[in-house]
């Protein structure tokens, strides 16, 4: 219970940390004068959460929690929400996440995704997977003996 308490607490910090107005430099604008125009924090003694907030620079941000049942590495809690604000360039940047044992899974459309796999590159993995005998590394490169050990 002390594991779940303490990353529900370093959760709420980093949020607010990332909450925080940011100074750059000598910077101005909207950015450098932003305050919190509305906030709800709700912590409750089961474990939920619930943090939401949205700053006069157009920041918004909607968070919650709860624990889940222990596993194999003890308690955790599981978070989603959404964050968006608007980019230097003028663009609004989304991203919806999930936090949970599998780790932190974030979706926007700015974040980069990987190219697709070259259809030889699958042909490769698709015989690997139907060869799992050739994958022993005792078997070693064809035409040599295999290693003693």
């Amino acid at each position: 219970m002390l594991n779940v308490k303490l990353l529900l607490a370093v959760a709420l910090c980093a949020t607010a940390a990332l909450a925080a107005p940011q100074r750059h430099g000598g910077g101005g604008g909207a950015d450098k004068d932003a305050v919190i125009t509305s906030q709800q924090l709700e912590v409750n003694f089961d474990g939920t959460y619930v943090n939401n907030f949205e700053t006069s620079n157009g920041i918004s941000h909607q968070e919650s929690g709860a624990p889940k049942a222990a596993g194999q590495e003890g308690p955790s809690v599981s978070s989603q929400g959404a964050t968006s604000y608007t980019a230097p360039n003028g663009e609004v940047v989304s991203i919806q996440f999930v936090a949970d044992e599998n780790g932190y899974v974030a979706q926007g459309s700015h974040i980069p995704t990987a190219p697709p796999i070259p259809p030889e590159i699958l042909k490769a993995l698709e015989y690997n997977a139907a060869h799992p005998e050739e994958d022993s590394i005792d078997s070693g490169p064809p035409g040599r003996p295999a290693p003693r050990g």
